[in-house]
């Protein structure tokens, strides 16, 4: 396996940001067995998770190997095709934009279109949506889902333990959250220990919330209004939480099913007993899009939020039937 070749994007929509974050981003490419930069293959856009370094290189633990080893042995076996691994950098100050265009965060959604162009200018690509999925987990899988529901961009969709059902994975964090933030000493506190740590599992669920309400508003606001109740009292603030929930898949499904029935394919995955209550939401989501007739496949897998890259192979091999095979051994959509 070669290492990935690192675009440096200069991104239009990501200048002037609300945050101050750079506008200047890598986009990691990884090229498949056999590229020659001559016969097109399609590409795979993977949106890491919150807090998670935009990158497949790196091994999550000390056992098994990267996402990026592991799946590209797995298309120089067969299991998968052959396509380009693209991870774009969606990453802000407060660890993740979800992928979205937001009006305290930054236009992140329009960062992720502007990435494709990069993308199939400067390799051969199958072009058109066709010949593009996109996948992730957590907060990438999250991202994922809203891409297929809001752009016609990607063909395909593989969302694994996506943010779904936000009563069932959000709600529960609150009250842990605000312990965290008040033990710190405040949210600017908090904030304070993005730099000197500790960056334990309590620092960074309290974060992952505060980042949550400044992609979902829509309009300019501070961390500290934009968790869905006051971080000193707990007195909730509503009119913030349905501003959240216009952002969930869930009840977006509505408006959106038409979009997602045309995807080529549409995958959802989850953990039996995901550690910060995804399953219910993905239950949840799947349920609707049987309700609203949307072609997808669902699998629920033994374990919870973490661990999980050995699912992303047999998920990825739907691609398949998606794309076929050319005589020349490359992928056609």
């Amino acid at each position: 396996m070669t290492e990935p070749v690192v675009l440096d994007h200069d991104s239009a929509c990501l200048r002037g940001n609300p945050l101050g974050d750079p506008h200047r981003r890598p986009v990691e490419v990884h090229l498949p067995p056999g590229y020659d930069g001559t016969r097109r293959h399609p590409v795979v856009y993977w949106l890491p998770g919150f807090g998670a370094h935009p990158s497949l290189g790196n091994r999550a633990l000390t056992f098994g190997t990267s996402v990026a080893a592991r799946l590209h042995r797995a298309m120089t076996d067969g299991r998968i095709p052959p396509a380009l691994l693209v991870v774009p950098d969606c990453t802000t100050a407060y660890g993740g934009s979800q992928y979205l265009d937001s009006a305290a965060s930054g236009r992140y959604a329009g960062h992720l279109a502007e990435v494709v162009t990069e993308v199939d200018r400067h390799f051969a690509t199958v072009p058109g949506p066709g010949g593009r999925a996109v996948a992730g987990k957590s907060s990438g899988g999250y991202g994922a889902l809203v891409a297929g529901m809001t752009t016609t961009l990607f063909g395909s969709v593989l969302a694994f333990a996506p943010d779904a059902g936000f009563e069932h994975c959000y709600l529960p964090l609150l009250p842990g959250a605000l312990d965290t933030v008040r033990a710190a000493g405040g949210v600017e506190a908090l904030l304070a220990r993005r730099d000197t740590g500790p960056h334990d599992v309590p620092f960074m669920v309290a974060m992952s919330l505060i980042a949550m309400g400044m992609c979902y508003a829509d309009t300019p606001t501070t961390p500290r209004d934009a968790l869905p109740c006051d971080p000193d009292t707990g007195a909730f603030r509503d009119q913030v939480w349905q501003r959240w929930l216009r952002h969930d898949p869930v009840r977006m499904l509505p408006a959106h099913a038409g979009r997602l029935a045309a995807l080529r394919l549409l995958h959802l995955g989850v953990g039996e007993r995901d550690d910060y209550g995804m399953h219910w939401g993905v239950r949840a989501l799947h349920t609707a899009l049987d309700t609203h007739h949307v072609p997808h496949t669902y699998r629920e897998y033994e374990g919870g939020h973490h661990g999980i890259e050995h699912v992303f192979t047999e998920a990825l091999a739907q691609l398949w039937r998606v794309w076929g095979e050319t005589e020349s051994g490359a992928c056609a959509a």
